[in-house]
């Protein structure tokens, strides 16, 4: 079964950029959704390059009446896979976390994901394999000091993932929620910048595990899936 639409969000860099780039090679047509067009079009015309199609849509997903404007461009098209990859870290002691740190948090890697998901549901049901694929992290199974906004925004979208799998199941829309260790991405390495990089998973790792959950068959899903450093697999509930 052929598919044929994806939408990434942060693909303009890091994860959704590899991500992006492997479902290209794939002849999927990728939206490039980011906060920096720059970025996003420049993935874009390197999609091009290599001979794959792709669009770049400027978007800050915190923005519900972007959101609201980039549902309205995508249409009545299908859309097969929705990759929820945009997010943000914060490394501050949680008695120091200020509510308004607290707020971007939980708005950039949680509650995006539900609105963004929500807006493109329509696009979704028109696809005969249709995934959603939210980016967690290794802090929803293993706790670790001074990210407690990041923890309770990654754990609540586990649950989110688990609950959209369950209600959307009579869609035959799998929800996945892809969970990587420390990877060799910007984003790490401004947060952890003498971390070891033996440590870091690859970005295009990540993407070929994301590949292989959304090209399974139609009504074949995995509940979670964590890639290790040591890129041992485990999926379980």
């Amino acid at each position: 079964m052929t598919l044929k639409k994806a939408v990434v969000t942060g693909g303009g860099q890091g994860m959704g950029r590899a991500i992006a780039l492997l479902l290209a090679e794939q002849e999927i047509t990728v939206v490039l959704v980011g906060q920096t067009a720059s970025k996003v079009e420049q993935v874009a015309e390197e999609i091009k390059a290599k001979g794959g199609n792709a669009e770049a849509y400027p978007l800050d997903v915190t923005n519900d009446a972007g959101v609201a404007t980039f549902a309205e461009w995508l249409g009545d098209e299908p859309v097969d896979i929705l990759v929820n990859n945009a997010g943000d870290w914060l490394v501050e002691p949680f008695e120091s976390t200020s509510n308004e740190q607290l707020d971007h948090i939980l708005d950039v890697n949680l509650r995006a994901p539900y609105v963004l998901s929500r807006s493109v549901l329509r696009n979704l049901r028109k696809s005969e394999n249709a995934s959603i694929i939210n980016i967690g992290s290794i802090v929803t199974v293993e706790s670790h000091p001074g990210v407690s906004a990041y923890t309770a925004a990654k754990v609540g979208l586990r649950a989110l993932t688990n609950a959209l799998a369950a209600e959307l199941r009579p869609d035959h829309i799998r929800v996945v929620m892809l969970s990587p260790g420390p990877a060799n991405t910007p984003m790490r390495w401004d947060a952890s910048p003498d971390i070891d990089p033996k440590m870091l998973v690859e970005p295009e790792t990540i993407a070929q595990v994301l590949w292989t959950i959304v090209s399974l068959p139609p009504g074949i899903t995995i509940r979670d899936v964590v890639v290790l450093e040591n890129m041992n697999l485990v999926m379980g509930d």
